[in-house]
């Protein structure tokens, strides 16, 4: 991947990233630092950050690692400071920490995994908020997306605590563009379909059936979206959560008679 010097998307700007998995998260801070953006990337795995980081400066981009765990949040603190301090003042975060708790198929809860699901999915986005807001406000404004997910909006008969979590993640999305907007901050989340390359061929197409396009999304779309809203380009978009799904959840899931 080579990055070319010029007005791009994010030019100028600085992005942290939280959450670097091997899909939508090195996807976003990829295409990021291909469209100018300082990108800094942020997870409790310091070997997968530093990996991307060296990849995305020997590509000619400009990135750092920064070590962060979500469900801590005086480190999440040190994180965004750390960042200010080499890049300066952060204009838009990407929030991609998820947490899958599919031992909770039912009401009976477990307080512990319970408690993580939060900390993670739903916490941990809220400090990183709380630590950017102040000083996006004094620059002038910022963009924050989140990596929200259908189940949060839709019946899921497992994951219970993973559909509450991503629930409460898009309310976190709605307050911060209701009560920031006037200060130009911008929030929205993006609700992605993306099957992991080892999940079995049988399987992904049982899904992949379901969508319109009748196909998976890639990292690299979502990525392109999450570029979209983390620039200026979607400057009056605020407040919405964002299907990234191929139409999955645009059409009625029964029988279709002639196909």
């Amino acid at each position: 991947m080579g990055i070319q010097s010029g007005a791009g998307l994010l030019d100028g700007k600085v992005i942290l990233m939280i959450g670097i998995g091997p899909l939508m998260g090195q996807a976003v801070a990829r295409i990021a630092a291909a469209e100018g953006a300082k990108v800094a990337v942020a997870a409790r795995s310091r070997d997968t950050i530093e990996s991307l980081a060296t990849e995305i400066n020997a590509a000619g981009g400009t990135a750092m690692a920064v070590q962060c765990d979500v469900t801590d949040e005086a480190t999440i603190k040190a994180a965004l400071e750390k960042v200010t301090a080499e890049f300066g003042i952060i204009n838009g975060v990407f929030y991609n920490a998820p947490f899958y708790d599919h031992a909770h198929d039912g009401l009976d809860i477990d307080p512990e995994l319970w408690k993580t699901t939060m900390d993670i999915n739903l916490m941990g986005a809220i400090a990183t908020a709380k630590y950017t807001v102040p000083a996006m406000i004094e620059n002038g404004g910022g963009s924050f997306v989140f990596n929200s997910s259908a189940a949060g909006k839709y019946a899921d008969g497992i994951r219970l605590g993973y559909s509450v979590s991503k629930a409460g993640l898009d309310a976190v999305v709605r307050h911060i563009a209701r009560r920031y907007g006037p200060d130009n901050i911008r929030a929205n989340c993006l609700y992605p379909f993306v099957m992991p390359v080892e999940v079995p061929a049988e399987m992904t197409r049982g899904f992949t059936d379901l969508t319109c396009l009748r196909r998976s999304g890639t990292p690299e779309e979502i990525g392109n979206a999450a570029v979209f809203l983390l620039s200026d380009r979607s400057s009056y978009i605020t407040g919405e959560g964002i299907h990234l799904d191929g139409g999955l959840f645009s059409r009625a899931h029964w029988p279709e008679m002639g196909q």
